[in-house]
């Protein structure tokens, strides 16, 4: 039985403070208003796997456009049956930006995404915010999911908090995680389209907080909408080996490469999981040693150049190395 309480004041988490979700093998802790534990009951040995899906835009007003809306969540699903991911990555751009009925489109999305009982964990794109149904509108009606995980932190400046968390990845018996993923909001408005240093700052502290209490660095991957510049780099350099395809520049918005620095300065980053650009999804290793993924396309309802999918990640739970592939939903 699920025990769930409402705060009365300040800002409605997803998960109540200090209270359990349980389905299967996967639990979810909220351990602060940007803290979230997840627990897996399985083998040390095994992979945690995360099915990223990116750029659904449902909620399109265009004519006939909800028909693709059910065929995404129908894709989406036939690839939850196959691959039985420990969990899904939503990495922006789940809404279209003009969403008229925008607490009816993103309690769909909770009913949804919460009927394939297992966490998943979303990010902001641009175009999320949009339409006049901003963060705190959707983070309002996601607070009432079972099964999703948002959070945020305070930062100074005139947007006074950001929707960026961290998650603990645990094995069931074990007190270190065996990874960390950081979900940042990568911005929409002009002069925050990217991660800025606030969030940077915060980052660090999380990171820092995390190697204090097991002393030493824990794995971690980050999930966020708009690309770095650094995948521009990637895309350009033909000495590195890349996989899947590149049809269209990267739009790396404002990012002037401080993100892909601090990544490196802290040194506990392996992968960046990202969106954006519809006809990407390729990935490499970049100098430094940090992958960098593009999600694949995931909304029928998008403008793409290959049928709609994911992006299967598997984060190994005894020190191997990261693998990924993208799949797509056999739906005959």
């Amino acid at each position: 039985m699920i025990n769930k309480k409402l705060q009365t004041t300040g800002f409605i988490f997803l998960l109540i403070l200090n209270s359990y979700i349980v389905r299967g093998q996967r639990t979810i802790h909220q351990v602060g208003q940007d803290h979230f534990n997840i627990q897996i009951d399985r083998s040390t040995s095994s992979p945690i796997t995360i099915l990223q899906v990116t750029d659904l835009h449902l909620g399109s007003t265009h004519e006939g456009k909800w028909k693709r809306d059910l065929e995404t969540c129908r894709r989406i699903k036939k690839l939850v049956d196959t691959y039985d991911p420990d969990m899904i990555a939503i990495t922006g751009d789940l809404f279209d930006g003009n969403k008229p009925h925008g607490t009816l489109l993103a309690a769909y999305a909770v009913n949804f995404f919460d009927s394939l009982e297992r966490p998943w964990l979303f990010a902001f794109g641009n175009h999320d915010p949009e339409g006049g149904f901003g963060r705190a509108d959707i983070a309002m009606v996601f607070a009432e999911s079972e099964w999703g995980v948002l959070g945020k932190h305070p930062v100074n400046n005139k947007w006074k908090e950001k929707y960026d968390y961290v998650v603990d990845v645990t094995v069931k018996g074990e007190e270190k995680p065996v990874w960390q993923i950081f979900g940042f909001d990568s911005g929409s408005e002009k002069g925050y389209r990217s991660i800025k240093e606030d969030q940077l700052k915060w980052y660090r502290d999380k990171s820092v907080n995390t190697m204090d209490k097991y002393k030493e660095k824990v794995r971690a991957i980050s999930i966020f909408h708009i690309p770095l510049i650094e995948f521009q780099y990637l895309q350009d350099d033909d000495t590195i080996k890349k996989y899947g395809f590149s049809e269209e520049k990267v739009y790396y918005e404002e990012d002037d490469g401080s993100v892909y620095n601090t990544f490196l300065d802290v040194g506990n980053m392996e992968a960046v999981f990202s969106g954006h650009d519809h006809y990407n999804n390729y990935w490499g290793t970049y100098k430094g040693g940090i992958i960098l993924a593009y999600g694949y396309i995931s909304g029928v309802a998008t403008k793409y150049a290959w049928p709609p999918g994911g992006k299967l990640i598997s984060l190994p739970s005894d020190g191997g190395e990261i693998s990924m592939k993208n799949v797509v939903p056999n739906m005959e």
